[in-house]
C-alpha cells in the first residue's frame, strides 16, 4: 500500500492560483473544544489520518447561518462505501473571507469514513469572497489507503445566482454525485444538505474495474 503524501506547498498554489490570496495552507491543527453532541472538531495530519466521521468545523458563537453537511464517499464503482477515506473541508466565514489569515483559516475539519463510508460536519453557510464573481462555496479534497490526495469539486448551493449556466451544465454531469446542495431549513432553524461522492482517482496498484 503506498502512503500518500501530505500536498506540498507548491502543488496547492500551482492548483489554486487564480485564488491564492484566499486559500489556506493546509495546517490541519484544528482550533477550539470537543462538542457535547457526538460532533467532535478534531486536527489530524493527513500523512496518517485518525478523525471522526463526524465534526463540527466551529464554535456554537461563530456567526452565520447553522449548516449540516453529510452524505456517503463511495469506491470507484460508485456503489461501494469507501472506508477510511479522510475528507478535508475549509471555507470562508459570514463576511466571506477566510478568517484568521490567508494561511490558516479557521474554519476548516478533518473526517475519516468508517465502514458504510458516511461523513457530516456541522459549520455556516459560507459567503461568497467580496466583489469576486465565484459563488458562495466549501472547498475539499480526499485521499485514503490506496488513493491520492486530490481535490474534488467545492461545494456550491443551489439558489447562488453566481452559478453558471455553463457551470450548471457541467456539474450536472455528475449525476448522483453532484455537488450543487439543496438546502432544506429543520424545525430547528438549521440547514442541511447532502451529497455523495464517488471516488475518482486510485494509485497505480489499486483495482479500477
Amino acid at each position: 500500500m503506498n502512503e500518500p503524501a501530505i500536498l506540498k506547498r507548491r502543488t496547492f498554489l500551482k492548483q489554486a492560483s487564480v485564488l491564492a490570496l484566499a486559500l489556506p495552507a493546509l495546517d490541519l491543527t484544528l482550533l477550539g473544544c470537543t462538542s457535547q453532541s457526538q460532533s467532535a472538531r478534531a486536527g489530524n495530519d493527513l500523512k496518517s489520518p485518525v478523525a471522526p466521521w463526524k465534526i463540527s468545523t466551529v464554535s456554537e458563537k461563530e456567526p452565520g447561518e447553522r449548516l449540516v453537511v453529510s452524505g456517503t464517499i463511495y469506491a470507484l464503482d460508485g456503489r461501494t462505501p469507501a472506508e477510511g477515506i479522510s475528507l478535508y473541508v475549509y471555507q470562508t466565514d459570514v463576511t466571506g473571507v477566510y478568517s484568521g489569515g490567508p494561511r490558516d483559516t479557521r474554519i476548516r475539519g478533518l473526517m475519516t469514513t468508517k465502514a458504510d463510508g458516511r461523513y457530516e460536519f456541522h459549520t455556516i453557510k459560507p459567503a461568497p469572497y467580496p466583489g469576486v464573481a465565484p459563488p458562495a462555496h466549501i472547498h475539499a479534497h480526499i485521499l485514503g489507503p490506496g488513493y491520492p490526495e486530490y481535490w474534488i469539486e467545492n461545494y456550491i448551493f443551489e439558489g447562488d445566482p453566481a452559478i453558471t449556466a455553463e457551470e450548471r451544465q457541467k456539474l450536472s454531469a455528475a449525476s448522483g454525485f453532484n455537488p450543487i446542495l439543496s438546502l432544506t431549513r429543520g424545525s430547528d432553524g438549521v440547514l442541511r444538505g447532502a451529497r455523495d461522492i464517488k471516488i475518482e482517482r486510485c494509485s497505480r496498484n489499486c483495482i479500477t474495474s
